[in-house]
């Protein structure tokens, strides 16, 4: 008995068209074209980068080894070297933030001596974090790999055969700094893309979540007086429509601004978790012997100006995606057409930007993509918060000033279906398709 009423309830689901679309073809459609296109402009983004490497080498210790063999190897892998006078901390993070290098090491004096003995000796490295891409992120580690590697065939030159296989396992130790928003975090650059790609993803994720309750909630808010035929009612008070329209909006408002506040004092919960357990997640063998890792809240929190830009963002998104689900509310014919409607139209301006852009660059993908997702209103959403994220605050202003301008459109748009017959009349079905036999 259970199996022909399990086949009832899957055909009959299934003969719903928001379901089928909504939940079946979309995903099916835009998660490739996501794939594709993040996958295409990380791989854009990391070509670009090691094609251009320059690294900048503050060799203290001036030997036939490093001045020659060394630079052998980095030119090998494709890698420029730019020689850097510095020979003390601040110095070299000097020449870091000064020049465009993606990295700065720093030779000891004494390194040739310890190496050909086969001593495993320490050099310093800075990384500069520059933009809120993880592309860009995560180069970081791929030079500390690239690095390794050429340290390892420095110790197969000079070894040759007789090599100890525990020194080239592990012929250097780095004592690894990423230079951040001027700030030194003191820890392995693993460590600390771990944290900063957790942080990239919550964010935007965090207003995905509100974004897309807000459209949910006005939609419902509205298909239910479709639906219990109090619109109707509603409309002969002696109130404008504007002030009904306002009524909504304000409404939804309080509702989103609750769950907006839950979920940020949630994501801060857990971005403190996330870094008060960052040194238990240190691998010991990542670090250089006498290296103080100091990784705290302080250090990884963002900009002063990310905070302001990430509240106003979220709100002025919160607008936007009220106001569609006004717009879709009234089109529904009862709540569950205008919630399954709402999720089918947000889900492709939403998620596309957001997978896109965690990953990739937006000036790494090819310009036809590029223009398609600065249409999207919600792009500027997710640039806002990356250019707040690393105090660009020009870029910042300028998508909020974008999405500004789409929430303008979008109330006007509200306003004026707000007006005449047209709130009662309007109507978009998506009902069960019909058999040939109804």
């Amino acid at each position: 008995m259970l199996l022909p009423l399990l086949r009832k309830e899957i055909k009959e689901l299934l003969m719903e068209r928001s379901i089928l679309v909504g939940a079946i073809i979309i995903p099916l459609i835009v998660f490739p074209i996501i794939g594709a296109l993040t996958g295409l402009g990380m791989s854009a983004a990391m070509e670009r980068a090691e094609v251009g490497l320059v690294i900048g080498i503050a060799d203290l210790d001036k030997t036939w080894l490093t001045s020659t063999h060394l630079l052998e190897l980095f030119r090998e892998k494709g890698i420029r070297t730019i020689e850097v006078k510095c020979s003390s901390e601040d110095e070299c993070v000097r020449a870091v933030a000064g020049k465009e290098l993606n990295a700065v090491i720093m030779i000891p004096s004494g390194f040739t001596r310890n190496f050909t003995f086969g001593i495993q000796s320490t050099i310093m490295t800075i990384y500069p974090i520059r933009s809120a891409a993880i592309s860009e992120i995560s180069m970081n580690q791929r030079i500390s790999t690239l690095l390794l590697d050429i340290f390892k065939s420095l110790a197969e030159r000079v070894h040759g055969g007789g090599i100890d296989p525990r020194f080239f396992e592990k012929p250097i130790l780095e004592n690894s700094m990423v230079l951040y928003l001027g700030r030194i975090l003191r820890a392995p650059a693993s460590a600390v893309a771990a944290t900063f790609l957790t942080t990239l993803f919550g964010l935007p994720l965090v207003a995905v979540m509100v974004a897309s309750y807000a459209s949910t909630v006005s939609a419902t808010s509205i298909a239910l007086e479709k639906e219990s035929k109090t619109l109707e009612l509603l409309l002969t008070i002696p109130a404008r429509r504007i002030t009904i329209l306002l009524s909504k909006l304000l409404g939804t408002f309080v509702i989103v601004l609750l769950s907006t506040i839950s979920f940020l004092v949630g994501f801060g919960i857990y971005g403190m978790m996330i870094a008060g357990s960052m040194m238990a997640r240190i691998p010991v063998e990542e670090v250089a012997a006498g290296q103080q890792v100091s990784l705290t809240l302080i250090d990884l929190w963002p900009s002063p100006i990310f905070l302001p830009i990430l509240v106003s963002a979220i709100f002025i998104a919160m607008v936007m995606m009220t106001c569609i689900g006004l717009l879709v509310g009234v089109l529904g014919s009862d709540v569950r057409s205008a919630q399954q409607l709402v999720g089918a139209i947000t889900f492709p301006l939403l998620m596309p930007p957001f997978f896109i852009l965690v990953f990739a660059p937006l000036e790494s993908l090819p310009i036809g993509v590029r223009i398609g997702l600065l249409l999207d209103p919600f792009t500027h959403l997710f640039l806002a918060i990356q250019s707040g994220f690393a105090g660009n605050l020009t870029s910042a202003i300028t998508s909020i000033m974008v999405m500004l301008g789409f929430a303008a459109l979008l109330l006007l748009l509200s306003s004026w279906l707000f007006m005449g017959e047209r709130l009662i009349t309007a109507r978009i079905t998506l009902g069960r398709r019909r058999t040939s036999g109804a």
